[in-house]
């Protein structure tokens, strides 16, 4: 059986990155992992997940929450991993 994890290793995406998705989608995390990694293999994948950790990052900002610096850093990392062409 796998835990959630071993299905956020599998995703492509941190544990913050895939929190800030799985928020954005209104999907548990374990269903937002499963999305992520068919999404980061399509052409376009990186640069949904990338807007999506934005708006994320940006309404969490703007609400002074906590997640708000954990998911700035997290948006920061993706951008170093997943390179845009």
């Amino acid at each position: 059986m796998l835990s959630l994890i071993d299905c956020i290793g599998f995703s492509g995406l941190t544990q913050d990155q895939l929190c800030a998705v799985a928020t954005y989608k209104h999907l548990p995390p374990i269903v937002a992992a499963e999305w992520a990694e068919t999404a980061l293999e399509t052409p376009y994948g990186c640069v949904e997940v990338e807007h999506m950790l934005e708006e994320e990052a940006s309404l969490a900002s703007r609400r002074h929450r906590d997640c708000a610096r954990a998911w700035n850093a997290a948006l920061e990392e993706f951008r170093r991993d997943h390179p845009l062409h």
